[in-house]
């Protein structure tokens, strides 16, 4: 059952509640009120004057004046259809009598020695009524009737059901308050949790639950929702952009691997069909299949080293001085490439991570300079402590990027020239590696380039724990 309907039915229970309490409490009040009346009834009819004890009949003779009294007194015979009222001061026409009817009185007439049993009777006109107690004589011939109004029963019962109505309907009017409080504070935001959550189920990932705050259980169950809402749809923006990335990627890479493999397999067939009969055409071709066979080799190895990069696997970490890496990779470089004019401004750093790694990141960011800028174009490799952070900078003089270019150049497969990439043997994966190894060290890798100007390539990394320097040492020039 909605909650709705739950505290509607609880609203309605209570009300039932409170009338019957009300009925009852006003029954037991004008029970208790009608018993006093007796009590005060029976203890005046059991005077001597209205037995007619001491020799004398049962009061006084009719016609004869009485002293005037609150009650009601009448006296009559046993055989006769009527009675004479002894009491005066009833007289006035604003308070008439009761209704005595003879038959009535005769079966509540108590005989000498047996309790008076007390009955109501109406006035003669008018609405009002008459508490009333038959007394038999000694002799049993006469009986008297001794009565009292029960007007001030009736306005105190009226007063007292007045009393009880004022508090039910303030009790009923505080009920339906706090119904109301309840629903606005729990069930309203229930109900939009519980829109939002169809919402969400139809797909709409971006919408949040409205809560009032903090303060209640709502409010909480509402902000948790909000939490999780937001890592669910990060999770879902995560999950669609990784089978992006992984769909992108198995199209590159069976694009990458067809082409050699398109190339071993022509000079195959060329051969079966008997094309490559002589031995420098027979020689050109396995050059050609060799290269390519190398080509999708080194493909394959940056395809695994970028597969266990994104398993987040442990790396072997030590203190590996960054500014040797650097060294090293400048040497290599010139040994390449001996007409290029490279230059190293390097500071002892200390990172710690996988050197292996590390020296394939100083490898590929050389590489990538000496391939994508002209011959003799200048390439400078630097390494320091920048914001407590070791830093490897290349820059080379090349043709620079477009902010397009530059946008992307650390995605996967992506060439600035793909023509020119693959006749040097490139993968497009260079990069992707630099920037994959750099986040499993904590680090960041970015780069700065305008046309015409040359591009920078930084690497931050993380210094190591004994390397707590602010400020770089005097740079040492190779």
């Amino acid at each position: 059952m909605p909650l709705r309907r739950r505290l509607l039915v609880g609203f309605v229970a209570v009300a039932a509640v409170l009338v019957v309490t009300n009925l009852a409490l006003s029954g037991t009040f004008r029970s208790f009120l009608i018993d006093r009346v007796d009590r005060q009834l029976t203890e005046v009819a059991s005077r001597p004057v209205f037995a007619g004890e001491r020799g004398r009949g049962p009061g006084p003779p009719p016609g004869e004046s009485q002293t005037l009294t609150e009650y009601f007194i009448a006296v009559g015979d046993r055989n006769a259809t009527g009675f004479s009222r002894r009491s005066s001061a009833f007289a006035d026409e604003d308070r008439p009598p009761p209704r005595l009817d003879h038959g009535e009185v005769l079966r509540h007439a108590a005989r000498r020695g047996a309790p008076p049993r007390p009955f109501t009777a109406p006035a003669e006109r008018g609405g009002s009524s008459w508490r009333l107690v038959a007394v038999s004589s000694p002799r049993g011939d006469q009986v008297t009737v001794v009565g009292t109004r029960l007007d001030e029963v009736d306005a105190t019962l009226g007063r007292i059901r007045l009393v009880q109505l004022a508090a039910a309907a303030a009790v009923l009017v505080a009920l339906g308050v706090v119904s109301w409080w309840m629903l606005r504070l729990g069930v309203h935001p229930l109900e939009d949790m519980a829109r939002t959550a169809d919402a969400i189920a139809g797909g709409d990932l971006s919408r949040r639950v409205d809560h009032p705050g903090e303060k209640t259980e709502t409010g909480r169950l509402g902000k948790a929702l909000n939490s999780m809402l937001g890592r669910i749809e990060e999770a879902f923006r995560a999950r669609e952009a990784s089978e992006a990335r992984v769909r992108r990627f198995a199209a590159d890479a069976s694009h990458e691997l067809r082409t050699p493999l398109t190339s071993i397999q022509g000079y195959t067939e060329l051969w079966r069909a008997g094309g490559l009969q002589s031995e420098e055409k027979l020689s050109e071709a396995m050059r050609r299949m060799e290269q390519e066979a190398r080509r999708m080799a080194a493909l394959v190895e940056d395809l695994l080293l970028l597969a266990r990069l994104d398993q987040n696997r442990p790396l072997d970490r030590t203190g590996v001085r960054l500014d040797e890496l650097a060294a090293d990779g400048v040497r290599d470089a010139r040994a390449v490439d001996p007409e290029r004019p490279i230059e190293a401004s390097l500071e002892p750093v200390v990172v710690d991570g996988d050197e292996m790694q590390l020296r394939q990141v100083v490898a590929n960011l050389i590489t990538n300079a000496r391939v994508h800028t002209p011959a003799g174009a200048a390439v400078r490799v630097s390494v320091g402590v920048k914001e407590v952070r070791a830093r490897l900078e290349v820059a080379d003089d090349g043709p620079g990027m477009d902010a397009a270019t530059l946008a992307k150049v650390f995605d996967r497969f992506f060439r600035a020239d793909p023509s020119r990439g693959r006749a040097a043997g490139g993968t497009g994966l260079g990069l992707a590696i630099v920037a994959a190894i750099t986040e499993a060290h904590g680090g960041r890798a970015f780069a700065h380039s305008l046309l015409g100007r040359g591009s920078t390539f930084v690497v931050d990394l993380p210094l190591a724990a004994g390397d707590g320097r602010t400020r770089p040492p005097a740079p040492q020039r190779t």
